[in-house]
Formats: structure tokens, C-alpha cells, sequence
């Protein structure tokens, strides 16, 4: 068991010498971009409340610990049915010298072991930042952040155990039901922008205008008392880090996480084992059914086809139609901010400049995942080269199907634009024509790139992890920021500056647009026989 445990651990964590050097860069800069964003989040939030309410340093910590502790239970949760109930490993873990309760023992020592680790990553930084904002940061309080990291995965393990049960169940129930998922997803993906966007707001009115927007710290005030109360697991988790009355925090964390824990483990097993079971024994009386698709035309056949890979794969499903069917409310969430700050810094009159930075990341951030339209065939990759069509035909209906994508979550969030007034017509029909052509960019952008980079190694799932997708976000984000910036500054700078970034946007589009379906046109049949062979 020891050993099986040391070889999945170097396997998550080890260093492999068949990992795509550039991808494991890539990753590694986008995280620590992403961790730099939260910090400096932290940091702010921590300085405006602490300038605004009189409140003590450990009351404040409980709102971030509140936040990582429920981060944490929803890892945990992911990773007890990705290794207890739904292995992707299964048909080999079955052949290993391991019982069944060895087996299943080892893998939650594999989540308590990943669990601690991501505690210590997430605790560590954000209670450094917060520490240097409250001027609380000694000797004590760094011993109180160690053991802190160390508790703090108990209770989030504990429930953990209990909650992946009826998610197993749950999403079984969703299994087919793939548009029900993405509703939900979309759901879920707008609610938290728009508390982002709430505390991004409230953030910068108080330094734009230095006061607060009426009851907005009253409601801040009762959060905190709220948070910091006995039935908060994070109130015992502060009373670690900052000593105060440590031995009730480190005994309730201590005890409720042994009982959740030994509670949760002896239902999971019986759980477990019949599931896989189930799992090992079915599968193999399917009944024989008609392709849905007998009787289409090749054209009609391949969009068809795709679209429904696209809902089957979740990455794509959910991160690039979630987001293309979440980018209108996203729009009018960050138009409203951008146009706020930008306001207060630049002066009136950013609408335009602001609406064209906002929606060309949108189109950017859905358009980057053409970059796997041919590595998220992985290994039926066989299927495109047997059809009897074309194969730049099928990339151009390929590429149809990710504008039409786009282009119609462009559409809505013109509306949303238009509608409330952000925007005049002639700047409304501007912004429409620039992104539809800067969409078309992408999409031939992300197919030249797969082309001359391709990755058809087999995928989990037929998932799209690929770093194409990064390429062309960080090539979308580019262009969003010379389109966003010649818009808003233009305007400002001399005369006929606003006719001047009309015809940058359009003209800027046109010819990456045009230079990208040239591309593809003469050099996709070169690029996918030099791949075939």
C-alpha cells in the first residue's frame, strides 16, 4: 500500500521528463498571475475595511479563512469522486496486489495528502499578505499560520467524504442531460462575477471617491460579526492562528475532523465498493443504435457531429460554451466598471473605448479554444482522416461552428449595450463589425496554430487540455488591449481621434482577419498531410 502511494504521489507531483516543457511554463506563469491577483485583492481589502471599521485583525482573518475552508471542501469533494467513485484508472487499479480496502484506504490518504498541500499553498500566502496589512505579522503569528495549515484540512476532509456521495448520485442523475449541467454552470459562473464585480466596485468607489456607497459598510459590518461566530469552523481556525483561547480552536478542529472523517469512511466504502463493482461488470451488453446523423449531408453532418462533442466534452461545454453563453452579463458587469474607473480617471466620453476593451476579451477568452479544434480529436483523430470530406472542409465547418458561437454571444451583448445606452448607434455598428471580423481572426488564428502544433496524444474524456488555448489567450488579450487602448485614447488625443478609432478597429480586424484565412487557405491541406503522415 506505502508503495502504491509513493507512486501516485509521483505521479500528481513528481518531475516527468515527457512533460511538454513550454505547458508546464505556461501553467506555472498563469498561476502565479492568478495567485499575484488574489493577494493584492487581499491586501487591498484587508487595508479598506481596516481603514473604514474598527475591527480586530483575528475578526477579519475569519472572512478569508471562511473562504479557503470552503475552497478547500470543494477540492476534496472533486477528488474523492474522481478517485473514490469515478476512476479513470479503474480497469488497472482492479489488476493491482491491493484489496479493495487497501485500495480504497490508500486513495483517501492520497486526498488527505493532496488536501494538505493545497492548504499550505492557499493558507500560507494570503496569511503573509494579510499579516503585512494588519501589522500583526511576528514570530507567534507565523507559528499560528504553520499550525493553522496544518488543521485547517481536517474539517473540509470530514465533509468532504459525506458530500461526494450525494454528488456521485447527483450527477449520475445529469450524466445525460448535458444542457441541464451547462444551465447550471452558467448559473453558478454569473453569480460569482457578480459578486466579483460587487467587491471590485465597492473597492474602487472607495479610493475613486474615498467614502462608501450608502449601507454598503454597515452590510460589511454584520458579515464579519456573522462569520465570526461558534458555529464557523473558521472562527476555531482563527483562534489557531492568532492564539487566542488556541486549545478550544485546536480541539474542536482536532475532534470534529476525526468524527467526520471515521463517520464519513465507513459509509463511503460500502458506497464505494458497490460502485465499482457496477463499474467493472456493466458496459458490456450495450445495445446497437442508429447513428443520429444517417441521412445528413457531409456539411451538416460534421457541424452536427461537433456541436454535440462540444456538449459530450466538458472543458469545452462548460469553459467555452459557459462562458460564450455567460459573456452578455459579463459584459454589463465589467462595462459599468471600466466605465466607472475610467471616468474617474481619464474623464467622460470612454463608453465606446471601454465597450471595445471589454467585449474583444470576451471574444478573445471564446475564441481561444479553436487552438484544440484538431488535438480534442486525440485519438479518434482516425474518424477525421476516413471521412470522405475534404480536410480543409472539415476545419472551415469546424470554424463555422466556433463563430457562429461567438458570434452570437456578440450579438446579445450588443443588445445588452445598446439597450442601456452605453453606446450610440454609429459606435454600436463599429463595435459590432470590428469583433465579428476580430472573431473570425481568432477562430483561423486558433486553427493555423493546432495545424502547426498539433497534440493528438490521447485525452481523458476527449478533454481539451491544451496549451494552443493559452497561445491564443494571451494573442486575444493583445489585440484586446491595442483595440481597447487606441479607442479610448484616440478620442482624447486630437481632432477626428474618434473617426481615427473607428477605422483602427475596423481596419485593424480586417487585416488580421484576412491574413489568418489566407493563411489557412493555401497551407491546411499542406499543414494536415505533413500530420497524417
Amino acid at each position: 500500500m506505502r508503495d502504491f502511494i509513493r507512486l501516485q504521489l509521483k505521479l500528481k507531483w513528481g518531475l516527468n521528463r515527457n512533460n511538454n516543457k513550454t505547458s508546464a511554463v505556461m501553467t506555472a506563469i498563469a498561476a502565479a498571475f492568478a495567485v499575484a491577483i488574489v493577494l493584492a485583492l487581499v491586501w487591498t481589502l484587508t487595508f479598506v475595511l481596516r481603514s473604514s471599521i474598527d475591527v480586530s485583525p483575528k475578526r477579519l482573518s475569519v472572512l478569508y479563512l471562511t473562504l479557503l475552508m470552503a475552497g478547500l471542501t470543494v477540492a476534496a469533494t472533486g477528488m474523492q469522486v474522481k478517485r473514490l467513485y469515478r476512476p479513470g484508472d479503474l480497469l488497472i487499479t482492479a489488476r493491482f496486489p491491493l484489496s479493495p480496502f487497501k485500495l480504497f484506504l490508500s486513495y483517501l490518504i492520497l486526498n488527505y495528502i493532496d488536501l494538505s498541500i493545497y492548504s499550505a499553498v492557499l493558507l500560507l500566502p494570503v496569511m503573509i499578505v494579510f499579516g503585512v496589512a494588519t501589522n500583526c505579522f511576528g514570530w507567534l503569528y507565523v507559528l499560528g499560520m504553520l499550525l493553522g495549515a496544518l488543521l485547517m484540512p481536517l474539517i473540509p476532509f470530514g465533509l468532504s467524504v459525506f458530500i461526494a456521495i450525494p454528488t456521485v448520485y447527483f450527477t449520475a442523475l445529469l450524466e445525460r442531460h448535458g444542457i441541464v449541467r451547462l444551465v447550471l454552470f452558467v448559473l453558478f459562473l454569473a453569480g460569482a462575477f457578480a459578486l466579483y464585480y460587487y467587491l471590485l466596485t465597492v473597492l474602487a468607489n472607495f479610493f475613486i471617491h474615498r467614502n462608501w456607497e450608502t449601507g454598503t459598510l454597515e452590510i460589511w459590518e454584520k458579515v464579519l460579526v456573522f462569520l465570526d461566530g461558534y458555529y464557523n469552523p473558521a472562527y476555531y481556525l482563527g483562534n489557531v492562528v492568532f492564539f487566542e483561547r488556541f486549545l478550544l480552536g485546536a480541539g474542536v478542529l482536532l475532534g470534529a475532523g476525526v468524527l467526520l472523517g471515521a463517520g464519513g469512511t465507513a459509509l463511503a466504502r460500502a458506497v464505494c465498493t458497490g460502485l465499482r463493482k457496477r463499474a467493472l461488470d456493466g458496459g458490456s451488453n450495450l445495445p446497437e443504435r442508429r447513428s443520429s446523423l444517417d441521412g445528413y449531408g457531409s456539411a451538416r453532418a460534421i457541424f452536427r457531429y461537433q456541436f454535440k462533442e462540444i456538449l459530450r466534452t466538458k472543458t469545452y461545454s462548460y469553459f467555452y460554451l459557459g462562458v460564450a453563453i455567460s459573456t452578455p452579463v459579463m459584459v454589463f458587469f465589467c462595462n459599468r466598471l471600466v466605465t466607472m474607473v475610467g471616468e474617474a480617471q481619464i474623464g467622460a466620453g470612454i463608453n465606446f473605448g471601454a465597450s471595445m476593451l471589454v467585449v474583444s476579451v470576451f471574444m478573445a477568452m471564446i475564441c481561444s479554444f479553436t487552438g484544440t479544434i484538431l488535438s480534442v480529436e486525440g485519438k479518434n483523430f482516425y474518424i477525421t482522416k476516413l471521412v470522405p470530406v475534404p480536410y480543409r472542409k472539415q476545419l472551415l465547418i469546424k470554424g463555422v461552428l466556433n463563430i457562429a458561437v461567438s458570434a452570437v454571444a456578440l450579438l446579445i451583448s450588443a443588445a445588452v449595450i445598446g439597450a442601456l445606452h452605453f453606446l450610440t448607434v454609429p459606435e454600436l455598428c463599429v463595435l459590432l463589425s470590428s469583433q465579428l471580423l476580430l472573431s473570425v481572426g481568432l477562430v483561423f488564428n486558433g486553427i493555423n496554430l493546432n495545424l502547426a502544433n498539433p497534440n493528438l496524444k490521447p485525452k481523458a474524456n476527449g478533454e481539451a487540455e491544451e496549451i494552443n488555448i493559452a497561445y491564443m489567450l494571451l494573442i486575444g488579450l493583445a489585440l484586446a488591449a491595442l483595440l481597447g487602448a487606441s479607442s479610448i485614447i484616440f478620442p482624447k488625443s486630437f481632432a477626428g481621434g474618434r473617426a481615427a478609432a473607428y477605422l483602427v478597429a475596423i481596419l485593424g480586424a480586417l487585416i488580421y482577419t484576412a491574413i489568418n484565412v489566407l493563411v489557412f487557405w493555401f497551407t491546411a491541406d499542406k499543414k494536415y498531410r505533413r500530420i497524417e503522415a
